[in-house]
């Protein structure tokens, strides 16, 4: 079976190891922490992934605008790239999840082009990349939905930029929930990034808990067998917010999350196990 994690910045601001309680209690293998290494107490969460017995599968990349890769000069989102994965290191995570442009922007900004956008996205990640691959850690990167972003929005151009960045630290990150927003075929795209494949996020297309909406999840695990994927899936549900960013600073909704997080990892579970 699938090592199952669940990503700890949806949580709002509950004590994390709150988080970790509830992890241990309904069976899950691992944690996957935002990507803030300038105000996550580092020590901390490595104490605690060894007192209850967990595994770092990936940092979650956060990436307003002012780490913006799209820019010209983006000194300022590589450096934050660079010190993520120290912290990557710290905490034994083999991956960190990159947005190539800012969560939020849906429109080109006025007096450039989507080319050039994205040639210095290109350049700047490869730049990233760089020192990720010197300290073992891979970049996933990962399409959000168009209404969040106006830039890598599909598999399919995740697939481009990630061909275009060609570096062997650099792969693709698959959210079920954008993907349900955006991609006609669920299978069909899985298949077609395949040989980039390095992560999966797991939510339905409500952005709730696996189950609870319209998504193929058996698909989806079919899918993911035949192409021989064998990293983690992590959960990352979270509660109705137009701003995905939000999540992290609302009073916990420790009952709502409680229960996503047992329905989540029960229902793939029992489509896992049907399988075999």
């Amino acid at each position: 079976m699938y090592k199952y994690s669940m990503t700890q910045w949806i949580v709002g601001n509950e004590d994390i190891e709150y988080s970790f309680e509830r992890l241990k209690k309904y069976g899950y293998d691992g944690i996957e922490f935002a990507a803030e290494p300038y105000t996550t107490d580092q020590d901390r969460m490595a104490e605690l992934m060894k007192k209850y017995g967990m595994e770092c599968t990936s940092l979650c990349g956060i990436f307003p605008e002012e780490r913006d890769l799209t820019a010209g000069n983006a000194s300022t989102a590589i450096r934050y790239i660079m010190d993520s994965v120290d912290f990557a290191v710290k905490v034994g995570a083999p991956y960190m999840i990159v947005v190539p442009s800012p969560v939020g922007r849906t429109e080109l900004p006025k007096g450039h082009t989507y080319e050039e956008m994205w040639e210095n996205a290109v350049n700047n990640v490869r730049e990233a990349a760089d020192y990720a691959r010197s300290k073992g850690v891979r970049l996933c990167i990962e399409a959000i939905n168009r209404y969040e972003t106006y830039f890598v929005n599909t598999l399919e151009k995740a697939y481009k930029f990630v061909k275009a960045v060609h570096h062997p630290a650099v792969g693709i990150m698959a959210d079920m929930f954008h993907m349900s927003l955006e991609e006609r075929n669920i299978g069909a795209s899985l298949r077609m990034i395949s040989d980039e494949l390095m992560h999966v996020h797991i939510a339905d297309n409500t952005r709730e808990a696996a189950g609870l909406g319209n998504t193929d999840f058996r698909e989806m695990l079919y899918v993911l067998r035949d192409i021989n994927y064998k990293g983690p899936l992590t959960m990352e549900f979270m509660p109705r917010l137009a701003n995905p960013y939000a999540s992290g600073n609302v009073e916990t909704q420790s009952v709502l999350m409680n229960g996503y997080a047992q329905q989540a990892i029960s229902y793939m579970k029992s489509l896992e196990n049907s399988m075999e």
